[in-house]
């Protein structure tokens, strides 16, 4: 008896350890190379950002713990897609970042620009990466110092895209279409630190009449952060503190400089 006991023992924990294996199971994958299915085209011709829908400057309110982050996001369309592009300011680190979407939102490539404005000749320096979301798993090509190094990311077919600042929540947001109560939950790729692919729930919470913003869409996803929308779904502050520049009496912080040209078409 005691032997069928330890012989279940032993096979019940072989398989929790199976499981385990197949739970952390490595999803960045270096190849050598990726097939380069290059930037998202109408038709085969590359229109970009042919029309402007609307820009946005969200940053540090008078409640926010770092009084030095500014935004400034835009939405572009053109025949066949919507693009999302941001720059988020900040002394210790900028982000350029751009999103292009079909017209029903759904993300096809991501590009970001990591630089670091304290370093000497930080231009030569800044991190480039984009992210092919055409290809399954998804492609990802990456520049520091001249090297170019690829990866496969695996994780599913992603649909939106979490990533550095706040505006482009207002795409996941707007593709959702949420009521106040509903929630999607979604295959995401989040970009902020080491990619990752995961579910994550979207909620809209009840309309609020908020003391600065007036009345906003309240929106929570990974269940901890949370933004603000204004009528048009576009997020507008965050309840760290983000606000609309609009809004704040308080100077903005300088500006930072670009460090080098910004070039999501042709880079990395």
């Amino acid at each position: 008896m005691r032997t069928r006991t330890t012989s279940a023992c032993i096979i019940l924990l072989a398989l929790v350890a199976v499981s385990g294996c197949e739970r952390f199971k490595r999803k960045h994958i270096p190849v050598e190379k990726l097939e380069d299915l290059g930037y998202p085209s109408c038709g085969g011709k590359v229109l970009g950002r042919a029309h402007e829908v609307t820009k946005r400057v969200i940053r540090s309110g008078p409640t926010h713990a770092d009084k030095s982050i500014v935004e400034r996001y835009g939405l572009f369309d053109n025949d066949c897609q919507v693009i999302f592009t941001s720059r988020q300011e900040w002394p210790l680190g900028t982000t350029d970042f751009e999103v292009v979407y079909d017209k029903d939102l759904l993300p096809l490539r991501v590009w970001k620009r990591m630089t670091v404005p304290m370093l000497p000749d930080a231009g030569k320096k800044a991190e480039v990466r984009s992210y092919e979301l055409r290809s399954d798993p998804i492609g990802i090509k990456r520049s520091i110092l001249g090297e170019i190094s690829f990866e496969q990311l695996k994780g599913g077919r992603p649909v939106a895209i979490i990533g550095p600042g706040r505006g482009v929540i207002s795409m996941w947001i707007r593709r959702a279409k949420l009521q106040p109560g509903q929630k999607a939950r979604e295959l995401i790729l989040d970009v902020r630190a080491l990619e990752k692919v995961d579910l994550v729930t979207l909620q809209r919470e009840p309309d609020m009449q908020h003391p600065e913003l007036g009345k906003v869409r309240v929106y929570t996803f990974y269940g901890r952060e949370t933004v603000f929308a204004n009528e048009d779904d576009l997020v507008i502050g965050d309840l760290a503190g983000l606000r609309p520049n609009e809004k704040l009496t308080t100077p903005a912080p300088p500006a930072i400089p670009t460090f080098g040209e910004i070039d999501p078409v042709r880079t990395p």
